[in-house]
């Protein structure tokens, strides 16, 4: 799970409470300082044609695929971005919460 923060100061924030709730934090960090290495760990990888591409989370055709992890994981930032309403340029990837771990279909990004 992801969620967007306007500064590095509320992700802290928000990192602190989900530890406290004994929830992992794999990532709290600025966009800008994600390593392609470190978002290819957090996007989904989608084989095209040959080659490793990864997931476009505002546009999932074929035709939208991502030629980096960090692109793809930029996407996913506009995703919610559009859902917050404001933009955040710092990271919290966080471990799903029971029940969640137990959803039987990924979700879906809609444009």
């Amino acid at each position: 799970m992801m969620l967007s923060f306007r500064s590095q100061k509320e992700v802290e924030r928000a990192k602190t409470l989900c530890e406290s709730k004994g929830i992992g934090v794999a990532c709290a960090l600025a966009f800008d300082d994600i390593t392609e290495e470190e978002a290819k760990s957090f996007v989904k990888h989608v084989p095209h044609e040959g080659q490793n591409r990864f997931c476009n989370y505002i546009n999932q055709s074929i035709d939208g695929l991502c030629n980096t992890a960090k692109d793809s994981l930029e996407t996913a930032i506009q995703y919610v971005e559009s859902l917050n309403g404001c933009k955040g340029g710092y990271l919290l990837i966080y471990q799903k919460e029971e029940p969640l771990l137990k959803a039987l279909e990924p979700a879906k990004a809609h444009a």
